[in-house]
């Protein structure tokens, strides 16, 4: 896979961990580099570390796949600090619009994923179930307004982190879930490095902690995996639907459906060309 395709995947992946209740994963997922994300931050290990204590800096690299590393982060961080002011505007001045957007893309794609799951057993609609189960207990959470501190910080990026790289559980939720959501996308905004390093420190030792788990998850229980992040997906819709007053779910007018019912019908649409965009570069390579 090229520099530039996995860049732009990246630029897509920090553009969805902006928004509360879209997930950078679910990019990752739909885009057919999650497999490979998740075996490449597992690579940070001790093999890594015997690596570099030889001086043996180049083999190191290779062993975490660091030019996929580097190009997807770079997009991430390009995303998150170019795309924040107008995501977060747009989320203001049209929020009806853009969450109709983000339920077509990941109806879209746990309808792909529910796909490539082969056989449906058991133990597979058990776990659908209990991913469906567990959006729908987030999604009846309410935000928190605690005061935000250098621990509270550092405790929510390392929750957030591992919700932002498991598809369907947004990090940025958990975040207003916390209380700190506000406070990190204006440090975004403000480059207020201070405050985005403990917030970093936390996401870096949540995610080195977590991705194992997720490796060994992918590579013994790949299916039930599959289907509980197909649950993950579906349940997730409810945290989307645009229209919610006091997290009570009620139809919309009219007028104001029909430029979001396009919406979600692009977000549709564009899941179909980057599901296609996956597939065509797993056959070339």
């Amino acid at each position: 896979m090229k520099p530039a395709g996995i860049f732009v995947r990246g630029l897509a992946m920090g553009a969805a961990d902006v928004v509360p209740g879209v997930s950078g994963g679910t990019v990752a997922l739909i885009t057919g580099i999650y497999e490979r994300l998740i075996k490449s931050l597992s690579a940070f290990s001790l093999d890594a570390c015997r690596y570099l204590l030889k001086g043996q800096v180049s083999e190191a690299w290779r062993h975490i796949d660091g030019n996929f590393l580097l190009a997807l982060f770079a997009g991430v961080a390009t995303s998150l600090f170019s795309l924040a002011k107008i995501i977060s505007s747009a989320l203001e001045q049209h929020p009806h619009e853009v969450y109709s957007f983000f339920m077509g893309l990941i109806l879209a794609s746990s309808i792909l994923l529910a796909r490539d799951i082969r056989p449906w057993r058991a133990g597979s609609w058990m776990a659908l179930i209990m991913g469906v189960l567990l959006m729908l207990l987030v999604s009846e959470l309410r935000p928190a307004t605690p005061e935000v501190g250098p621990l509270l910080l550092f405790g929510a990026g390392a929750i957030a982190i591992c919700a932002m790289i498991l598809p369907g559980i947004s990090g940025s939720f958990l975040l207003l879930i916390m209380g700190v959501y506000p406070v990190v996308l204006g440090a975004i905004e403000s480059l207020d490095f201070a405050t985005l390093a403990v917030f970093a420190l936390g996401c870096a030792v949540g995610l080195l902690s977590f991705v194992r788990l997720l490796s060994w998850l992918l590579l013994h229980c790949r299916l039930i995996l599959m289907a509980f992040l197909v649950g993950v997906l579906l349940g997730s819709l409810k945290v989307l639907w645009p229209w919610q007053s006091e997290q009570v779910l009620v139809l919309p007018v009219w007028q104001e459906s029909a430029m979001a019912a396009a919406m979600f019908v692009f977000g549709l649409g564009l899941v179909l060309a980057l599901a296609q965009l996956g597939e065509g570069q797993r056959q070339s390579d």
